[in-house]
């Protein structure tokens, strides 16, 4: 690409002899002295996540803890605030399913490790084994150490978690058992049963098998078979046949499984099929109960026929979620809507009718008419050609179970092309993001980062702002999603170059769908609610209904006079000011209407600013914030190039057109500049030119003898660098006026075709030619001026190949062309070293150069795995937003919102510290106890629906009685936490009181409803208490009670033998 510029020799000015003559005079702000050996680099974190990079999702409610798998062969494990850790892996390996296990373990299935387990213990990879064959399901429980492996060729085996080996237990194709004449069916699905750890449910292609590992049997089947005549026999046959009708159709169709789940009390399960049918069953005796879709029931009964339609989306996932209640039902369905590809249907089942009681008639019509009828939850997509795959329920309180579907509070839901949304599960969708507080990694892509920097600012600006909105109760206002683990000490890590303990590090976020963020990243502050900021623009700006109107493209702050600027992507630019008021409350109101009876607080040309502070809503505003409180509107709609938010009140936005607008927003909010074109300030300028960077220095300019506020102005069309004053007018406003012009900046300019775009300016960087310290204008120094301070300035430019150094407004003191592409700049501001410029190059390497003069100082090259892993980013163009700060940390730019932050340090000043030591959070909390399991009730262990197995039995039969000795700590970690270690902990707020729990079954809780007909299908002694009896559970369970302390013991001494019965037909001995 630069072959040319390469062969080409450079001017005889950026010869180092030239540079030093032209610099003599100039005092060096470099220091001789630096121990060049000594400059290292390391990385200190990572924050940020690609926009479409997530693969696999899993939350774990006990540690609260939320893994995620992505593209980019990583899996990401987050905790509360700023805890993540990063497992990262060989390119190419993809993680398509992860479970929690046993509050120690983390085990991701792919296709090219198989099962590979890790530990959040020690943070390592415990074990990677390969199945004998493709796993496509898998299923875990919370308090247990298995995990069922769902084969391609529809068996089941068993991986021992704990002690990292396969088990010898096995169970075939199920599928070919009952239907033999069927295809080979893979697994689809396989969960345990929510009461019963002997009983799994697994689905195939044509049928839904209840399986008992205690006694090796099947013991329910469901065949969802449709006759002609049935309602949805038309249907279902379209769908069969591919969407196609057939002249000689069958009699009957079997339409093809997705998936199958258990309600949360075990009774009843509901298959989902290809023709998005949701068929209920009696999970004992397989009875049908009910067969409908979203929007039709009683598909399965005869009646007029439902006619094929288009094909509408297929149901991709499917929740049977409960309240704190388990009886309380709902069914969550992602998919399914011809209408909608981005809405959630949920089915309100309330209150669940008594089992015993009710017969299969009323339970079919509990399903068909659902007590608290259907809602749905509608999802904002990013894209619409998104389909949404996948539901992840996040527990409001610490409640694994019921397949970790009790009582969620919100639900995650993954899209195809890896995005993944937030959904408040109780307010109708509707999720306030000024109030959750996500991983900043997270944060990043939900909702997805469109622009992001990070400053270095004073922390008594950063903490003015934080101390305001925690005395107006900002910080109780905030939820945590996650509250999991904890930082880890960063007191040994060594310190930046330029460490400042009165500088924080504040990353700012530009995202889709209005919202802004900060977040305080410096070194073990980013801990806090407190270190978050959120402005939310979405209550407050009108949509049109374009993807434009809530994008923001480009934000800047003045931490000094607290003000922000924020540009959209519509062209339209908000200006907040800091501060608290009362809501107007017609606000709301006000937010869905467009600007037309919007009062103008100034106008210049055709630029005015709007005044929008009776529209200003949401949650983020009832405490001290930035609050939008006016609009810059263009006439047209013109794309934003850049903006600067100057902390002397003065904010500037260039456009795409090449139009420029300077603001007093201090003082106004006024327009008090508007040039059509910045080329009308550049008579020799070539092409379409426009600003491309802007920077407000104070500085002396040329001879003057006193110091002006500065609007520097870089361009593209060959780097061109403007200079504007800005003066005050006797009425105390100011006014914008053009001083000079500096062209052809860009080495690409020499060539003989100059490209427009890429021969430009990227940055601006103003210092202090006297102590090198920044000359950014600031409030101070602004307040200063009518002193006649002087400040003898220098101004940095630098492009993809030059830097230059210049003393406004025309004397080049140096010249430096980089062989290599630069990608950014940045001054480094050592403690007693003078100050170095840093500059990123293409090749991996940090240039070390000294001012004025540009001498080459040191190259240090990135380490070479950090380099791997971002070389996409260097080679797209990507790292070219990049920031390298004065402290010494460099954000390197991975991708739009992520980003890799490496410190460059000296080994002189860290005798003691060690960055190979870099210590990294902790995720596993020894004292999150994970609670029992729910057992079933009395009935259904006397019925004999349900046999009482403890999980040592469990182990005995499926691991075998040569169970391998545990390896790690992490076994003796598991156990400290689980259930068996200790018995007297509560589930779901209920204390255990009663000597039934001890024995694994717990009396139900019973709420007031009148008796419907009876559905029993029992045989034995237990049909006796069926006519009459409305309370049969009750008295049943106080039998079981004194029953079982006397059977124990005979139990006890013959289940050994019957497990190692099973167990040897198991493995065909």
């Amino acid at each position: 690409m630069f072959s040319k510029l390469k062969s080409k020799k450079a001017p005889i000015s950026l010869n180092s002899v030239s540079n030093a003559l032209k610099n003599a005079g100039s005092e060096s702000l470099t220091s001789a002295n630096i121990p060049k050996k000594d400059l290292d680099l390391y990385v200190s974190s990572q924050l940020g996540l690609s926009r479409h990079a997530v693969v696999a999702m899993a939350y774990d409610p006990v540690q609260s803890l939320l893994a995620i798998s992505t593209k980019n062969s990583e899996i990401r494990v987050f905790g509360q605030h700023s805890v993540e850790v990063v497992f990262e892996f060989k390119r190419g390996t993809t993680f398509t399913e992860l479970r929690f296990v046993k509050g120690v373990y983390l085990v991701g299935i792919s296709a090219t490790n198989g099962v590979t387990v890790l530990s959040l213990h020690s943070k390592t990879v415990l074990q990677s084994y390969s199945p004998p064959g493709s796993v496509v399901a898998t299923a875990s429980d919370p308090s247990l150490d298995w995990l069922i492996l769902g084969l391609a060729n529809g068996s089941l085996s068993v991986y021992d978690v704990d002690r990292l080996n396969l088990t010898p237990f096995r169970v075939d194709n199920l599928q070919k058992k009952v239907l033999p004449k069927q295809k080979m069916s893979p697994v689809l699905h396989v969960e345990w049963h929510p009461r019963d750890i002997g009983t799994i449910l697994v689905a195939y292609s044509h049928c839904a098998v209840v399986y008992s590992l205690t006694m090796g049997e099947i013991k329910t089947v469901f065949i969802y078979q449709l006759s002609k005549g049935a309602r949805g026999f038309e249907n279902s046959l379209f769908v069969d046949n591919g969407g196609k009708k057939k002249m000689f159709s069958s009699k009957e169709v079997i339409p093809e499984l997705v998936e199958a789940h258990f309600h949360p009390n075990g009774l009843h399960v509901v298959t989902v099929h290809k023709d998005n049918t949701l068929v209920f069953w009696d999970a004992n005796d397989g009875t049908l109960l009910e067969a409908r879709s979203l929007f039709e029931t009683n598909l399965h009964v005869p009646g007029p026929p439902i006619p094929p339609a288009a094909p509408a989306p297929p149901i991709t996932s499917t929740r049977w979620t409960c309240s704190s209640d388990p009886e309380v039902t709902q069914l969550v369905v992602c998919g399914g809507d011809p209408n909608s590809n981005n809405v959630i249907h949920i089915l309100e089942f309330g209150f669940t009718l008594k089992y015993s009681i009710t017969s299969h008639e009323k339970q079919g019509k509990f399903y068909a008419q659902p007590a608290n009828g259907q809602r749905i939850l509608p999802v904002t997509l990013n894209a619409s050609n998104e389909t949404l795959v996948n539901i992840i329920p996040l527990p409001a309180d610490s409640l694994p179970y019921f397949n970790g579907n009790h009582n969620p509070q919100y639900l995650i839901v993954q899209s195809d092309v890896g995005s993944f949304y937030i959904i408040d599960f109780e307010s109708q969708g509707k999720l306030d993001m000024s109030a959750l507080i996500l991983p900043p990694s997270l944060a990043a892509a939900h909702p997805p980062v469109v622009c992001a920097t990070v400053e270095v600012i004073r922390r008594i600006d950063w903490y003015s702002i934080v101390s305001s909105r925690a005395s107006s109760g900002a910080s109780g206002k905030l939820r945590l999603l996650l509250k999991g683990g904890a930082p880890a000490s960063t007191n040994l890590v060594p310190r930046a170059l330029g460490f400042d303990d009165e500088a924080r590090t504040v990353s700012i976020t530009g995202h889709e769908g209005g919202l802004v963020r900060f977040l305080d990243v410096s070194r073990g502050e980013h801990s806090h609610q407190e270190s978050i900021v959120q402005v939310s623009l979405r209550e407050t700006l009108y949509d049109d209904g374009s993807s434009k109107a809530m994008r923001i493209v480009a934000v800047s702050c003045a931490f000094e006079s607290k003000e922000l600027l924020i540009g959209m992507g519509n062209g339209d630019v908000v200006i907040c000011n800091y501060g608290k008021i009362n809501i107007n409350p017609r606000a709301s109101q006000l937010g869905i209407r467009d600007y037309k009876d919007t009062p103008v607080q100034h106008q210049n040309g055709s630029a005015k600013i709007l005044n929008i502070r009776d529209r200003i809503s949401g949650s983020f505003a009832l405490s001290t914030t930035f609050l939008p409180s006016f609009l810059l509107q263009v006439e047209g709609s013109e794309e934003i190039s850049c903006i600067k938010m100057s902390n002397a009140g003065f904010a500037a936005i260039a456009y795409k057109s090449g139009r420029l607008v300077v603001c007093d927003v201090t003082r106004g909010p006024a327009v008090i500049f508007n040039a059509d074109t910045v080329q009308q300030f550049l008579s020799l300028s070539r092409g379409h030119c426009y600003a491309t960077c802007l920077e407000f220095a104070i500085m002396e300019y040329g001879q003057d003898g006193y110091s002006s506020v500065l609007l520097l102005v870089g361009t593209n069309a060959g780097g061109n660098l403007i200079y504007f004053k800005i003066l005050p007018q006797s009425n105390g406003g100011f006014e914008v006026v053009f001083a000079d012009k500096t062209i052809s900046l860009n080495y690409r300019a020499l060539g003989d075709k100059s490209d427009e775009e890429s021969s430009k300016i990227d940055q601006i960087i103003p210092i202090s030619a006297v102590k090198g310290t920044s000359a950014v204008a600031s409030l101070e120094m602004f307040q200063r001026l009518s002193h006649g301070i002087v400040i003898p300035g220098l101004v940095i430019t630098t492009s993809d190949r030059d830097i230059r150094v210049i003393r406004p407004p025309k004397n080049k003191l140096s010249h430096k062309v980089i062989e290599d592409h630069c990608l950014s700049c940045g001054i480094i501001q050592t403690k007693n070293q003078g100050i170095l410029l840093a500059t990123l190059v293409k090749s991996g390497f940090i240039k070390l150069s000294s001012l004025p003069a540009l001498g080459d100082v040191a190259d240090i090259r990135l380490p070479k795995g950090v380099f791997e892993s971002i070389a996409k980013a260097f080679e797209s163009g990507m790292a070219s937003g990049s920031v390298l700060l004065r402290t010494g940390l460099m954000c390197i730019k991975k991708d739009t919102g992520e980003f890799v932050n490496i410190c460059a340090y000296s080994h002189s000043e860290n005798n003691k510290r060690n960055a190979k030591e870099h210590p990294t959070d902790l995720l596993f909390n020894e004292n999150a106890i994970i609670p029992p399991r729910p057992a079933a009730s009395a009935l259904q262990w006397a019925k004999g629906q349900t046999r009482y197995i403890s999980t040592e039995d469990l182990a005995h039969l499926i691991a075998g009685p040569n169970r391998k000795p545990p390896k790690y700590a992490e076994s003796q970690l598991a156990y400290n936490i689980s259930p068996e270690a200790n018995p007297n902990q509560a589930y779901g707020g209920y204390a255990n009181t009663s000597k039934e729990s001890d024995r694994g079954y717990v009396a139900p809780v019973r709420k007031g409803q009148k008796g419907a007909g009876y559905g029993i299908n029992s045989s034995g002694w237990i049909r006796s208490f069926r006519d009459g009896i409305d309370s049969v559970e009750e008295t049943v369970n106080g039998y079981a009670s004194a029953m079982s302390e006397t059977m124990s013991e005979s139990v006890e001494g013959t289940k050994n033998s019957v497990y190692e019965s099973a167990l040897k037909s198991r493995i065909g001995l």
